[in-house]
């Protein structure tokens, strides 16, 4: 590859600020989806430079705490693996104290048309784990294997839950290719440009996408949270044992977002609150999300406060300031969901 190539690449990659430019509402929100770009890049790079053996299975993470896609999940870790559908994988591991642990064979388009289509999902419970809670999952097309790939398999998706990620203990998994050379390929010129158009791609796709998400739900679900098109969530790598309700706030600083729902059966529930651009809020230092272990219920109804600012209002979740964004609550293997009641309000009528 010459510097022509690299300049081409500095050159798409500069032209991405109109995806910017043209969908932020607001300053706040413009300034947010620069950085999102260059989370993008970081994430682009880290699956397709660092973790683009197949050959040589490895364990990367698309979101967490500093770098977020698509309505990204607080209470998870997220790890991902490229794969060769042609090869045969184990991933061993011990369950820690996750309350909900899968493991998701996808076909990862992101760099083509936004979506990563599900072939295979696996929930790991007792009986796959011994008295210590340690796993062995097989991952080939062989039909007597635990996740079956489809010949365009290339992706593996594990998502841990915990009901409190920070004292929770973490689950262990690694991930290997059975019939593995000793050899790591060299980066030629033609992989090296192949692998720069490939992170330019998937930051584009990705960027977009969820960028027609957020409009979609700005103009229908509006300050609510409908049930939506479950279909479509699972389209762009959706766990199919969650429903998602995605929905968009709207809020001024003297106002409150109230949502009331009443708890479906299901296995785990949480909500969060995100940015424009579908990231989570830094949960790092804010309460931006709750969950089934920490939720004050009012006679079994969930009563949440949405607000700009910290406001001694139960379950209250602050926005940091921001006064529109996304919003997601999830149900975990549920079959009958409730939709909440969202109401915007004064504050002083709370008060």
């Amino acid at each position: 590859m010459n510097l022509k190539a690299w300049e081409d690449f500095c050159d798409e990659l500069k032209n991405l600020g109109s995806i910017i430019e043209n969908n932020a509402p607001d300053t706040l929100s413009r300034n947010e989806g620069y950085r999102y770009l260059l989370r993008l890049l970081r994430l682009a790079s880290e699956m397709h430079f660092e973790h683009s053996f197949p050959n040589h299975a490895s364990f990367y993470s698309l979101s967490n705490e500093t770098a977020k896609i698509g309505g990204d999940n607080p209470d998870n870790v997220y790890l991902n693996s490229n794969l060769n559908s042609s090869q045969s994988y184990e991933v061993i591991g011990n369950k820690g104290q996750a309350n909900y642990l899968s493991l998701g064979i996808k076909e990862n388009r992101y760099h083509l048309d936004g979506t990563m289509i599900s072939h295979a999902e696996l929930e790991i419970t007792d009986k796959h784990t011994d008295k210590n809670g340690d796993f062995r999952i097989l991952i080939s097309q062989n039909r007597e294997a635990d996740l079956i790939m489809d010949p365009s398999s290339n992706m593996l998706i594990v998502r841990e839950t915990y009901k409190s990620k920070v004292t929770d203990k973490r689950a262990f998994l690694n991930i290997r290719a059975l019939n593995q050379n000793s050899q790591l390929p060299v980066l030629s010129d033609d992989e090296l440009l192949e692998k720069l158009n490939r992170t330019l791609r998937f930051v584009k796709g990705t960027a977009s996408t969820f960028v027609s998400w957020v409009d979609e739900f700005k103009l229908n679900h509006l300050n609510s949270l409908p049930l939506g098109n479950q279909d479509f969530f699972q389209a762009a790598g959706g766990d199919p044992s969650i429903i998602y309700l995605h929905g968009y706030y709207q809020i001024e600083p003297d106002e409150c977002l109230q949502i009331r729902t009443m708890i479906p059966e299901c296995d785990l529930w949480n909500f969060q609150l995100e940015n424009f651009w579908m990231e989570s809020l830094d949960y790092r230092f804010n309460k931006i999300h709750i969950n089934d272990a920490n939720a004050v219920l009012d006679n079994k109804e969930l009563i949440m406060h949405i607000t700009h600012n910290i406001e001694d209002l139960p379950n209250n979740l602050i926005t940091q300031n921001h006064s529109e964004g996304a919003m997601l609550l999830r149900w975990i293997n549920c079959k009958d969901p409730i939709i909440p009641k969202v109401t915007k309000i004064k504050l002083r009528e709370l008060k």
